[in-house]
Formats: structure tokens, sequence, C-alpha cells
């Protein structure tokens, strides 16, 4: 090969899709299923939906085209190492009587998209411990894994008030220390009481919430 063929060859990069999403696998990571104490039980029917932003690569397929000056293409299959799409997460409060409450968690791959897979897990009020969690998904999506993350309320923790802005507006929060990392907390906020988390492998920011309608997906 030839220097002049050298400088002559153009390179094209095409991203191939991926067989499979990263769905949440690192919001897995994000706390231990310990309880949040709170001040009030979540009510029924509220939900909030949030866009969790990895900061964690991962490496995918690319297709490499090679042409030389004579004009002969070349290709071959690399690898690049690119973060994952942002992923849609919506929790909900489907369920509740006096001792238990069900926190229902749904991913989608867009805003108002089709559920990957649901994930209702059922909570002890007392101890904020799971006492049941059950997952139903398509065929194909990787399942949703239980976060550990349960309703936080203003008053149970400890922080500086601060105002915050998000995809879903500008709240009055707490932020505080959770885990390894920062959440913003809002009562304002329907079903988890979050405004906004970061963590060393990622940001969770609300997108949208209501205070009703939150649908039992596992309840025919």
């Amino acid at each position: 090969m030839t220097s002049h063929d050298t400088s002559d060859r153009r390179r094209r990069l095409i991203r191939l899709s991926a067989s499979s999403v990263v769905v949440l696998l690192a919001l897995g990571l994000l706390a231990s299923p310990r309880a949040e104490a709170a001040d009030a039980p979540p009510a029924v029917g509220g939900w909030a939906t949030y866009q969790w932003t990895s900061s964690v690569s991962q490496e995918v397929p690319v297709l490499v085209q090679e042409q030389t000056a004579g004009g002969q293409t070349t290709w071959s299959v690399a690898k690049e190492s690119t973060p994952p799409p942002p992923i849609f997460v919506t929790y909900a409060i489907v369920r509740g009587d006096a001792t238990t409450y069900v926190l229902q968690i749904v991913t989608h791959k867009t805003l108002d998209g089709p559920p990957l897979s649901t994930t209702q897990v059922t909570i002890d009020r007392a101890t904020g411990k799971a006492t049941k969690s059950v997952i139903q998904r398509p065929k194909g999506p990787i399942a949703t894994p239980e976060s550990g993350l349960r309703p936080f309320r203003r008053a149970a923790v400890k922080g500086a008030d601060e105002a915050v802005a998000v995809p879903a507006g500008r709240f009055p929060a707490v932020r505080a220390p959770y885990q390894s990392g920062t959440v913003w907390v809002s009562d304002q906020v329907p079903a988890l009481g979050l405004v906004k988390a970061t963590f060393p492998n990622g940001q969770l920011e609300l997108v949208k919430s209501g205070t009703t309608g939150a649908k039992d997906l596992l309840r025919s």
C-alpha cells in the first residue's frame, strides 16, 4: 500500500442496531432495597415518568467501509463505545390497603411507547420492605430490575432547600445525599416524590406526572 493510497482512503462508520436495549440495568445498582421513612403513605393512582440517562458506555457493533483511490471497497465489523440511548420509566401506586401498597415500575423505549417490561413490588407500609415482586415482559426485551427506590417524602430527608429544573418544570425541593448519589425530593411529585437523582452511573429526571389515572397493568 502506497502513501498515496492511504491518504486517498475514505473511511466510513455505520452504527449497527444493537440486538437488545439496556433497560434500566444501571438503575438496579442505584440503591439497596432498604426503606425510606415517610410521613404519609403514597396515594393510590399517582404516577411519575422519568428519563434515565446512563453515563456508562456500552460497546456496539459498527460496519466499517473503506475505499481506496482505485475504487475498491472493503467492509469490516468493529466495535464502538457509546452511551446507551435514554430510557423512560414510570413509577405508579396502583393498589393499596391498610398494611401494604403496590409500586408499579414500567419501562419504555420512548416517552409514550409500549411497555418494555412491567414490575410490581408489594411493599409493607410499616417497614418499606418488599414482600413480593412480579415481573411481566414481552418476549425479547430485558426485564426491569427492582431498583430499590421507594417513595420519598420531603420531611423524611435531611438536606438543603434547592429549586431544581427538569423537563417537567421547575420544582422547590430538598437536595440530599442518597446512597452514592444525590436526590432532589418534593412533595409536589406524585408516587415517588422524586424530582431528580444523580448517580455515578447516570441521571434520573422527572418528565411528567399525575395524581390520578395510574393503570394497573398486571390486573385484568
